[in-house]
């Protein structure tokens, strides 16, 4: 996988909140400080006046401090890096990727707010023989996506709250281009004019999991021709990230029980829509075998 920084949405349980900013930033791991204090002598604006606490206004993201710091507190989120230098870095992996069948993702954050560096990456790839898939938000502008979409063979959409002002509230913005993209994606790809997209829905207790999101998310996917998604249940793996970038805390929530994700995967099925684990879609075939899924475990 290759993680873009920077993406237009804000959910509310996002566990990447690394990638909001395009920029380059500075995270501190209190539970790795030794207390040497060597990123308050290092740095050359005098921004840190104890470990972890850091102005803001004063720093001039020299990232002195992230070299210093023996023990890994402090880090940086984002660096730069050029397609080619993209392409060297994943190029020993390019054997066992094509033995395997499998590819490389570009994710986020969101890519398709650099449509330009995407293309140029995802092309280089595939002169390298190297599958790429597209995972996005959906918030973007089609027509700058269009070379993009050339390269790809796989485009994995997220579809998060239906309603849009209820989607606003919970991500940061309407999603009416989301829903317009995804349609236009879908028909696309069945006229052979751009790569098959595959929905995914993020399952969040309270937020997601409403019956009338379900069933609302069902009809639309089914009036758009898409018989299938993969239902993703929330975890809270990144719920520190925020902490260690001076983020206030996220919303406490819960993970998803099985039978809650299984009530929800039989209410997509009533609808016409098979549902997949992560990691076990049928990108190929994109076959539902008219079968009701027997079990759909975390």
């Amino acid at each position: 996988m290759v993680f873009f920084k920077g993406c237009p949405l804000r959910c509310v349980w996002c566990q990447n909140a690394e990638s909001w900013r395009a920029d380059a930033e500075i995270a501190f791991k209190s539970h790795l400080c030794i207390a040497c204090e060597r990123c308050l002598e290092r740095c050359p604006k005098h921004a840190i006046a104890t470990p972890g606490h850091r102005d803001p206004k004063i720093c001039g993201h020299c990232f002195t401090c992230v070299e210093a710091c023996p023990s890994g507190a402090v880090t940086r989120f984002g660096v730069k890096r050029t397609p080619e230098e993209i392409v060297a870095e994943l190029r020993p992996e390019f054997p066992l990727l094509k033995e395997s069948g499998g590819g490389v993702t570009l994710t986020g954050g969101e890519p398709t707010l650099f449509p330009e560096f995407a293309t140029s990456l995802a092309r280089l790839l595939r002169s390298e023989g190297i599958q790429v898939t597209l995972e996005t938000c959906g918030f973007f502008k089609l027509e700058l996506l269009r070379p993009l979409l050339v390269e790809l063979q796989l485009v994995l959409f997220d579809i998060k709250v239906f309603d849009g002002e209820q989607h606003r509230l919970l991500c940061g913005s309407h999603n009416s281009v989301i829903k317009e993209n995804l349609i236009s994606l879908a028909e696309a790809g069945r006229r052979g004019e751009g790569p098959p997209v595959w929905p995914r829905l993020p399952l969040v207790p309270g937020m997601t999991d409403g019956e009338a999101n379900i069933r609302s998310w069902a009809g639309f996917l089914r009036d758009s021709g898409i018989p299938f998604l993969t239902v993703v249940p929330y975890h809270p793996m990144g719920a520190n990230k925020r902490g260690w970038l001076g983020l206030p805390a996220g919303p406490d929530l819960r993970v998803p029980g099985d039978r809650e994700i299984e009530a929800v995967a039989q209410l997509f099925f009533t609808k016409g829509i098979m549902v997949f684990k992560p990691g076990e879609e049928d990108f190929q075939g994109n076959s539902t075998n008219g079968q009701a899924p027997a079990s759909y475990a975390a």
